[in-house]
């Protein structure tokens, strides 16, 4: 349901996207600290922190700026917050697997 949410979203009229880009970073912010915060008690890779801070960050910014900056400055700083979004979770998942297998080869220690 929600991929087809987000999908018509774009055809509604302005006034429907008030609040829009604050109710999706809420989801968002919310999955990634539960998510971090369950590896972190693993294995408290600093860089998963990092990158989720400055992804939230960049995504907060995109949000706060909507109205004063261009389309372009916009969607690059959404871009740029949801590829360290993706590579935060992808290094938590793969520390988390570390710690579980700790003698699987690939694992950084």
């Amino acid at each position: 349901m929600w991929p087809f949410l987000l999908s018509v979203s774009v055809i509604l009229p302005d006034w429907a996207h008030i609040g829009h880009g604050w109710f999706w970073f809420t989801v968002i912010a919310a999955l990634a600290v539960w998510s971090i915060a369950h590896g972190w008690k693993q294995h408290r890779d600093r860089r998963v922190f990092f990158y989720a801070s400055f992804g939230l960050g960049c995504l907060i910014l995109a949000i706060v700026t909507e109205a004063w900056t261009g389309i372009w400055l916009e969607s690059a700083l959404y871009v740029i917050g949801g590829c360290l979004m993706v590579a935060a979770h992808w290094r938590n998942h793969r520390r988390c697997r570390c710690v579980e297998h700790v003698h699987t080869a690939g694992c950084e220690h």
